[in-house]
């Protein structure tokens, strides 16, 4: 008989310690949260949300063929996985096939383009700027045909100047880029 009772108290001590690390302290669960934000948003497009975009900083004065700053130019719409620029009357729905928010580079295949280029390949390079706001630049070395064409393009873009420094490179205005989109939330 004491046999048994020791036994029994040998297992009630084991399975009371034995599940006293099973439950969560609140400081474990909080590193849980953390982890799991973490991993979030590491996963998710940097960009994301509902867009006004305007023609470079607010103090830009417009030329003659951009808005000033002040006014706006159209919107942005983008998730992991939906991009879509409507500028007037123009719009562009693509599907986001990758993005990389180390190289702040968005890849898009359109579905929707207004002077014929679904199905084409192209890619948008964001930035925030000094000002703390997001600017977008998109690759105006003409849409491609494939996924690795548009990831060899050459387009060179000044992060430090939003009022000329998209495609710095190109043979329009060699030296002399086009404005970015400043970005300000809906």
């Amino acid at each position: 008989m004491k046999r048994k009772t020791t036994w029994k108290i040998v297992a009630v001590t084991f399975l009371i310690l034995g599940l006293a690390n099973c439950f969560e302290s609140k400081e474990d669960k909080d590193q849980d949260n953390t982890a799991l934000l973490t991993l979030l948003n590491a996963t998710r497009l940097e960009v994301t949300g509902y867009w006004d975009y305007f023609n470079g900083t607010p103090d830009y004065p417009g030329d003659m063929f951009n808005s000033p700053g002040t006014v706006k130019s159209g919107e942005f719409y983008l998730d992991n996985q939906i991009f879509t620029q409507i500028s007037g009357a123009s719009v562009y729905q693509a599907n986001i096939v990758e993005y990389n928010n180390t190289t702040q580079t968005i890849y898009v295949q359109f579905t929707q383009h207004p002077f014929g280029a679904a199905g084409k390949f192209s890619a948008y390079y964001w930035t925030r700027f000094t000002d703390n706001k997001f600017y977008v630049c998109g690759d105006l070395s003409g849409n491609k045909n494939t996924l690795a064409e548009i990831k060899a393009s050459a387009q060179v873009n000044d992060k430090t100047n939003m009022n000329s420094g998209c495609y710095t490179n190109n043979t329009f205005t060699p030296g002399v880029g086009f404005t970015w989109n400043r970005l300000e939330a809906k």
